[in-house]
């Protein structure tokens, strides 16, 4: 696929790909109906930057934040946070995927099946995602579904989906609450 052209005729992958600053609230459910549904909240920088936290009824549970060297797992309950460099893991992040450009997008897929508004997106790596399909409304992306490698299907729902908030750049930094901190570099 050319780069230049790869997502020319998808315009809301297009339009996706081109989004550069917002947060939204998630949902994630499971095929498997044992697993609990995830609630959290998704802010994200490009190129660089994304901060994924998972939220109980009144506080963070857990978080992933992703900065330009470094992806932080922090788990409040454990009180501990794990730092890895960046690119040792970014692919075994399904988010992580919000991340990527057009280019990017283009390069690390095997092929792209757009029809009106849901695209799916057939990774060229699938050592932890298989496949990807993108639901969009006319204002952006409202759900993505996922198969991991061992074939589990997850639905993610976005909702209140806000573009530039205004939000300091502090929050993707990691900010040693979690006193814990194992480096696996």
């Amino acid at each position: 696929m050319s780069n230049a052209t790869c997502l020319e005729e998808h315009k809301h992958l297009l339009n996706f790909s081109k989004e550069k600053f917002y947060s939204a609230d998630f949902s994630q459910t499971f095929e498997n109906k044992r697993k609990e549904p995830v609630f959290g909240k998704i802010i994200l920088k490009k190129p660089f930057f994304l901060k994924v936290s998972n939220l109980n009824s009144n506080s963070v549970e857990s978080e992933i934040i992703i900065n330009e060297n470094s992806i932080y797992r922090i788990d409040y309950d454990l009180d501990q946070a794990v730092k890895y460099k960046k690119e040792n893991i970014i692919h075994q992040i399904p988010a992580a995927f919000l991340l990527e450009d057009s280019d990017s997008i283009c390069l690390n897929s095997t092929k792209i099946d757009c029809i009106d508004n849901t695209c799916t997106i057939f990774p060229k790596d699938k050592t932890y995602i298989s496949k990807i399909d993108l639901i969009f409304n006319d204002t952006f992306l409202t759900n993505i579904k996922y198969l991991d490698a061992f074939g589990v299907k997850s639905e993610v729902a976005i909702t209140n989906f806000t573009s530039q908030p205004k939000l300091s750049s502090s929050v993707f930094s990691y900010n040693y609450e979690v006193k814990d901190l194992i480096s696996i570099d």
